[in-house]
């Protein structure tokens, strides 16, 4: 996995895209409240606020060429100084576009896109303090501190569970392009999963009633693609993985083997709008 992961992230690097790699042997990928946090731990969250706050003062006619948000300028200041006016003017012209283009952007979950209205917010408070208070949001995003009471602040008082997770996935994957990326890659190495018996080695085991949540996941997300835009799953597996008889294969899972397996396809012209190709 290393070899490919350092392919497929220099891609990304090439074509713009977010790189993300999840491993079912550090992550519960039966879980997709795992797979959220796992996935949230690896985003740059005020990256990606800057670059909101960028696009939105661009599409209020300020210069922001040559301001890179990946510096450690601040961007509302680097505004200001390009247009040659106060940063109070800036602030006074973010807040607005920031409720209309984020806060109420029903493209995200209300919850997820009240969190990145505030970080947005903080990118501004940052400016005019020196101070980030972002942190309990950060910590929430990530499930370093997932507890509701430390975001109430906030008025966030939705928990990210099993419940709500595909949703702040959805999110999270809609706010990456909306920061303007291309989109996002997600490796997702599932081989651990596939193992029959445990092999006592100490590292994460797989039972049969997890490896049939993990394959449901896998299903939600083959059928959740066209609300998926800009987002390629790479899923590392092996032959186990299709293998008729085995006890850990697809066959354990009939509603996901259906979607994977071989149909009517052509031998020798691939289907580009295809939602789902097979590599090997």
């Amino acid at each position: 996995m290393p070899e490919l992961a350092e392919k497929l992230q220099a891609l990304c690097t090439e074509q713009e895209h977010l790189f993300v790699a999840l491993d079912a042997l550090t992550c519960r990928v039966h879980m997709p409240q795992d797979l959220f946090f796992r996935l949230a731990s690896q985003v740059d969250w005020q990256l990606l606020a800057r670059r909101v706050v960028l696009r939105l003062l661009s599409k209020q006619a300020y210069r922001v060429d040559g301001i890179d948000p990946n510096g450690t300028v601040n961007v509302i200041d680097a505004v200001a100084r390009a247009n040659g006016i106060e940063a109070q003017s800036v602030l006074f012209e973010l807040r607005p576009a920031l409720e209309r283009e984020v806060a109420r952007n029903a493209n995200m979950a209300k919850a997820f896109r009240v969190a990145m209205t505030h970080l947005c917010h903080f990118e501004r408070e940052h400016a005019a303090t020196g101070e980030y208070a972002g942190q309990p949001l950060l910590d929430w995003l990530t499930g370093a501190n997932a507890r509701i009471s430390n975001i109430k602040p906030f008025h966030i008082h939705t928990p990210i569970n099993r419940t709500t997770a595909r949703y702040f996935i959805e999110s999270a994957l809609y706010w990456v392009r909306y920061a303007g990326y291309s989109g996002t890659l997600i490796l997702l190495d599932n081989t651990r999963v596939t193992l029959h018996r445990n092999p006592k080695d100490g590292r994460r085991y797989y039972t049969r009633a997890m490896t049939i949540e993990h394959y449901e996941l896998l299903r939600e997300f083959i059928d959740d693609a066209d609300r998926l835009p800009g987002t390629l799953l790479v899923a590392l597996t092996d032959y186990t993985f299709v293998d008729e008889q085995s006890m850990r294969g697809w066959g354990i899972y009939p509603a996901l083997r259906t979607r994977v397996m071989d149909d009517v396809r052509d031998r020798n012209i691939a289907n580009p709008v295809a939602a789902l190709v097979r590599l090997s």
